[in-house]
């Protein structure tokens, strides 16, 4: 079932199973044109999904905007990239996405976790745990990339290319200034603060995701469509919110540390989450990686701003208040 937004711009809610996200809003803008942002998951019940909302269209095949890496926003692209279709994202991230359908990719970013701490020994490798190399795409993708500043006209509308990263290092909306319209992915959500990790070749990916949000700040948007949840209603609201979320994340990182010398992975387990589960020990595996990757990000922002140090130990690194 799709909802119409605005005229030409429609919502469909995939569903994401066995996912804490539950599901995702890939919109469809119809035209002479059609154009897709964002897929789901590489599952069959996301793809069924998607196809009837195509089929509720009467849409045959339509040209694809994928926001950024995530698998739950490019999953679907090799089974809804027919003929003719252009394919579109931003450098950064695309390169990653064909990066991540080869095992070299998860190797490199298991290794990178391993060196903050995150323990092998408990979990095995992420490619046994994480929920995005099991649902990835499959094989390279054949992109046109855009880049901050470009013009897509799909619907009726000029879409210029907004270049937002921090969620991950390419990450790229779509923004109508004629009607004030923003398609953020996951840069601004209204129920949830975007998991904000570490990722290969980014050091400080908390800096770059609040430069993204002064960046966005400044444009006129009176209608925010969100990869997940509901529409936000006031998105400068929403962003002093988000600013206020992380100012209370990094005292909490710093009052976790104390005196004492820690990983990311010990910090992160006392951090406060949002999550029905007892205790630490109560969370799922893949839930600890996202948990301990928000923690490298804080504890990096720290170290870069020269309020706590970073040592390393054994090809491990640990940090400590200065």
């Amino acid at each position: 079932m799709v909802t119409k937004i605005a005229e030409n711009i429609y919502q469909a809610v995939v569903p994401l199973p066995n996912n804490p996200l539950r599901e995702i809003n890939a919109y469809l803008i119809t035209g002479e044109k059609n154009l897709l942002v964002d897929t789901g998951f590489n599952r069959p019940e996301c793809q069924a999904a998607l196809q009837s909302a195509f089929d509720e269209l009467g849409i045959d095949k339509a040209d694809i905007f994928i926001t950024h890496l995530h698998s739950d926003h490019c999953g679907l692209i090799c089974q809804f990239a027919k003929e003719g279709c252009t394919l579109l994202a931003g450098e950064t991230d695309g390169e990653l996405m064909n990066f991540e359908a080869g095992n070299l990719y998860w190797k490199m970013l298991d290794d990178l976790f391993l060196k903050y701490g995150f323990p092998k020994a408990h979990f095995g490798r992420n490619t046994d745990i994480h929920p995005g190399r099991k649902y990835c795409h499959e094989g390279r993708v054949n992109f046109t990339y855009v880049a901050e500043g470009d013009v897509l006209h799909y619907g009726g509308y000029d879409w210029q290319v907004v270049e937002t990263p921090g969620h991950t290092p390419g990450h790229m909306g779509l923004y109508n200034q004629e009607h004030k319209i923003y398609l953020c992915g996951d840069h601004i959500l209204g129920t949830i603060t975007p998991n904000i990790c570490i990722e290969l070749g980014v050091e400080n990916p908390l800096q770059d995701y609040l430069n993204s949000l002064k960046k966005v700040e400044q444009l006129d948007v009176k209608l925010l469509l969100t990869a997940h949840g509901t529409p936000v209603e006031d998105m400068y609201g929403r962003i002093k919110e988000l600013y206020q979320h992380h100012e209370h994340r990094l005292a909490e990182v710093v009052q976790i540390l104390g005196d004492k010398q820690k990983t990311a992975y010990d910090v992160a387990k006392d951090m406060t989450w949002e999550i029905m589960c007892k205790d630490w020990e109560s969370f799922p595996a893949p839930q600890k990686w996202f948990a301990t990757g928000e923690a490298i990000s804080h504890l990096q922002y720290l170290f870069h701003k020269g309020i706590v140090q970073r040592v390393e130990q054994d090809g491990i690194y640990y940090y400590q208040n200065k």
